[in-house]
């Protein structure tokens, strides 16, 4: 996949304070690149071109940069995902404890109560109970999906080689009519067009 940027410094977040090394990338030009990659998730392997015509002392920089952001990505991702499922378990744990409560109350006061109020009653607490097992069923059984794909995409978008082409553009490279005019004004963020995309 190819990006199309000015000066290879649009591909940092501009107010990170770190190294260029160290920073985070633009919010937008990530986007754009887990966007493109998640469709590409059947590729053996992953492989990032940055053309810029300014920036060539940034091309060491921008290799660990990527890296380093997107294991700072998995790791969080990975630390959403281990407290949702503990979350999920204690959930479940506590609706659990209400499901038995309810089914007990019912027999309680299926003897206790005249039938018609016994039975209304009975009808509310089966809803109770089911209702406290859902949300934590479906948490477990489901909810954790899109957050453990979200961190396998960010470990292999960590482990993906990042090339850089410093240079003026040239036709077919993939950059969109009207970039090079767009290339003299100051950098502007990252805009869609396909699979290569000037971000200048």
């Amino acid at each position: 996949m190819s990006v199309h940027v000015h000066n290879l410094a649009q591909m940092f977040n501009s107010l990170d304070p770190s190294p260029f090394w160290d920073r985070d990338l633009d919010r937008e030009a990530a986007e754009f690149i887990e966007e493109e990659f998640s469709d590409k998730r059947g590729a053996r392997h992953w492989r990032l071109i940055v053309h810029a015509s300014e920036g060539a002392d940034l091309t060491a920089d921008l290799h660990s940069a990527v890296g380093r952001y997107y294991q700072r990505m998995a790791g969080s991702t990975r630390r959403l995902l281990r407290e949702q499922m503990k979350l999920g378990q204690l959930s479940l744990l506590g609706g659990s404890v209400i499901f038995l409560l309810s089914m007990s109350a019912r027999r309680i006061f299926s003897t206790l109560l005249p039938h018609g109020t016994s039975r209304l009653l009975d009808e509310g607490l089966i809803i109770l109970a089911w209702l406290a097992l859902w949300r934590p069923a479906e948490s477990l059984v489901y909810g954790w999906v899109p957050l453990w794909r979200k961190w396998k995409l960010y470990q292999r978008l960590a482990a993906m080689h990042v090339s850089v082409r410093v240079g003026k553009a040239h036709a077919g490279s993939g950059q969109l009519p009207g970039a090079q005019q767009e290339a003299a004004a100051p950098p502007s963020s990252p805009s869609a067009a396909g699979d290569e995309r000037p971000l200048a």
